[in-house]
């Protein structure tokens, strides 16, 4: 029945809807209309058939033929898809490579020169479908790339997660100053070629906005490699598309030292981007560890969000970001992978190295005399339910979709993965192997247990 019109899964759903509130409908009927692939309806404890679920939730007879029922199994769970808020491409070619380096060394003696290779698009069109098949598979659904500063593979790029049909943001990085002369290229060029790769993307989707899988999405690399001229232009471009924006800011400190050189005349790292118009409620600002009050606040003011990236934070060295205060601020969290900088593209890795982090964190102010807690920080631990929240309802809110995704609601976008703990090699123990979820006082409370261990 893969042509039928609408799909109705029946069995557990899980989501949260709010921070920190996990939601287990442990028996329930999530209906889509696969021409709009948007939910259709929720029911919980349904006594209906899926035809007559159907029925109620569009308001009008639909035949049986109509509608096809997928029913989980008792070990499976539907859940809203994973969204990866910030990871590179092309650097799946060096992936888990030089940790043993701090970031510019990193960035020098791997990243520029691996990236510099797809200038041949034939490379792309081999490598990128591997990488985005690999990322879907862990299960995300959304997910934001930077690609390099070549235009046809950024296309080719492009074009290969539209085929595959993931929801993506897509970034042709800008990089015009401090670049080395076989990975860089003139303002002019830089510019030129982001203009025209916006064209190319949305102009090979003719299907209205809210069908298009891909959107272009603004990529100065980072402060240190983009000139006045050139933010100043992607600024305009920005604002003359009203398309979102991405790149790094203050992950590490000779990065950060680095950046305000180029911008002596800049208060803060924050502040360049704000001035030239990159720092915005559409922005996303990758890692962000060492930020400072008047940062915070100016993230805050713009509605500027985060991608916090625990993984590559912790394996190059960069620091512990401290999201419980920047939460308390107000300013969206989401989680990235990083890949290369972080080693895997699992978001349920980016999850608990998030919990890891945290705690870490925790741990160093207590048995550090002069360490307390920012003020809006808190030494509170990040919960299962909090980090399940940044992976989903947290990463739309910072993709600026969270009315549309994150959480399995009717008129939402269908953007959704199958949970099986019984699959092959799973690493969550069954049942009967764990008394403490065998013996829970309820079904709600059993399956609250085996998410943390999921």
């Amino acid at each position: 029945m893969a042509s039928a019109q609408y799909a109705v899964f029946l069995g557990c759903i899980v989501d949260t809807p709010v921070m920190g509130q996990l939601r287990v409908r442990t028996n329930s009927a999530l209906g889509v209309d696969r021409s709009t692939g948007r939910i259709i309806g929720v029911t919980e404890q349904p006594e209906l058939s899926s035809a007559e679920l159907v029925s109620a939730w569009v308001g009008r007879t639909v035949a049986s033929e109509a509608v096809e029922s997928v029913s989980l199994t008792a070990d499976q769970f539907l859940m809203p898809g994973l969204i990866d808020t910030h990871t590179h491409a092309p650097q799946f070619a060096f992936l888990g490579i030089g940790h043993d380096l701090p970031l510019m060394d990193w960035l020098n003696k791997y990243t520029f020169k691996h990236e510099s290779e797809f200038k041949d698009a034939d490379l792309a069109r081999r490598f990128y479908k591997d990488v985005i098949a690999r990322i879907v598979r862990n299960g995300v659904t959304f997910a934001a790339y930077y690609g390099t500063i070549h235009l046809e593979s950024n296309r080719v790029l492009a074009q290969t997660i539209r085929q595959i049909g993931q929801r993506a943001y897509v970034g042709k990085v800008c990089m015009d100053a401090n670049s080395p002369a076989y990975y860089s290229e003139s303002t002019e060029d830089s510019l030129r070629d982001t203009e025209e790769f916006i064209g190319q993307v949305l102009g090979d989707q003719v299907d209205e906005e809210q069908k298009r899988l891909v959107t272009p999405i603004i990529t100065p690399r980072f402060v240190p490699t983009c000139s006045h001229e050139c933010l100043e232009g992607l600024g305009a471009l920005a604002e003359k598309y009203q398309l979102p924006v991405q790149s790094h800011l203050c992950e590490n400190p000779s990065e950060i030292e680095f950046a305000r050189s180029c911008f002596p005349d800049s208060p803060s790292y924050a502040h360049i981007y704000h001035k030239y118009g990159l720092l915005n409620s559409r922005t996303i600002m990758a890692h962000c560890v060492h930020l400072s009050d008047s940062e915070i606040a100016l993230m805050r003011e713009s509605k500027a969000s985060i991608s916090h990236c625990p993984n590559s934070n912790f394996s190059l060295g960069s620091g512990i970001a401290d999201i419980r205060r920047f939460i308390s601020e107000g300013i969206p969290v989401g989680l990235g992978t990083d890949v290369g900088g972080g080693y895997t593209p699992s978001i349920l890795d980016a999850m608990r190295m998030a919990a890891a982090a945290n705690r870490a964190l925790i741990a160093f102010r207590r048995d550090s005399s002069d360490s307390q807690p920012a003020q809006g920080s808190s030494d509170k631990p990040l919960e299962a339910a909090e980090a399940l929240f940044l992976a989903t309802q947290g990463g739309a809110r910072v993709m600026g979709m969270d009315e549309q995704l994150g959480s399995l609601d009717a008129n939402k976008l269908f953007d959704a993965i199958v949970v099986d703990m019984n699959a092959p090699n799973s690493p969550v123990p069954p049942v009967d192997a764990t008394p403490a979820v065998r013996d829970a006082e309820c079904p709600d409370e059993a399956w609250r247990l085996r998410l943390e261990q999921f």
